[in-house]
């Protein structure tokens, strides 16, 4: 085998293998991943301590609102009760009763949307749940298929490695340098063919001295743009 056939034939098996290591790659992502299990679960438990807030929340007002409804009887029993004739004392008390009304009207007005949140967050975090709970479920069968490829695709990936390095023996040392530099330089091709005096890799047409050349030389040639050598097809 010549030269630039033993190129071709490396080129074609690292490109194969450059496929396998990003095939390797993304299962090894998804894997990572969890299929966006954390995120889920994070977002999950963030809703449920918003509903645990609420709730909190919620019962506090309640709370506030019986202490205001029994203070605000308090006052006004003892305001039209008749049993106080001061009018400093009667004044001081009309005072604290508007005071717990406005109070106690505050309160009335913030509970309803206190429970319509608390409410919210328990439906969202309800649909959370059921969500993570269905995609645990898909993610425990997909992760099992993602180990099984990870495993076939690492071992296609070995195998292919074991040919590549077998392949590159046999090429000398300078050509293989020479090779290794332009491929990782221009994205995984090295060597092109000619056809019908075009370079297949810059789409140049060659001058004719440039074809003697190539024909008569052993291996491949630098091409005039210097990105690729080439081989006559």
């Amino acid at each position: 085998m010549t030269i630039a056939k033993s190129l071709l034939s490396l080129q074609d098996t690292d490109q194969a293998l450059a496929l396998r290591r990003r095939d390797y790659r993304q299962v090894e992502q998804e894997l990572k991943s969890e299929g966006g299990l954390p995120e889920l679960r994070e977002n999950c438990e963030k809703v449920r301590v918003m509903e645990l807030e609420s709730k909190v929340e919620t019962a506090r007002l309640e709370s506030e609102l019986a202490m205001l409804k029994g203070k605000v009887a308090e006052l006004e029993t003892r305001l039209y009760g008749g049993a106080i004739t001061n009018v400093r004392e009667l004044t001081a008390i009309e005072t604290e009763h508007s005071a717990a009304r406005r109070n106690l009207a505050q309160v009335e007005e913030s509970i309803a949307p206190a429970e319509i949140a608390a409410e919210h967050a328990r439906q969202q975090f309800e649909g959370l749940t059921q969500e993570l709970t269905e995609k645990e479920g898909l993610w425990k069968a997909r992760n099992i298929e993602l180990r099984q490829e990870k495993v076939r695709v690492g071992t296609e990936y070995n195998k292919m490695l074991e040919l590549r390095n077998a392949e590159a023996s046999e090429i000398p040392e300078d050509d293989l340098a020479r090779y290794t530099r332009l491929f990782r330089s221009n994205r995984g091709v090295a060597v092109v063919r000619v056809e019908r005096g075009v370079c297949q890799g810059c789409a140049v047409r060659l001058p004719v001295g440039e074809l003697t050349r190539l024909r008569n030389a052993d291996g491949p040639i630098p091409c005039s743009c210097g990105r690729a050598l080439i081989t006559e097809a």
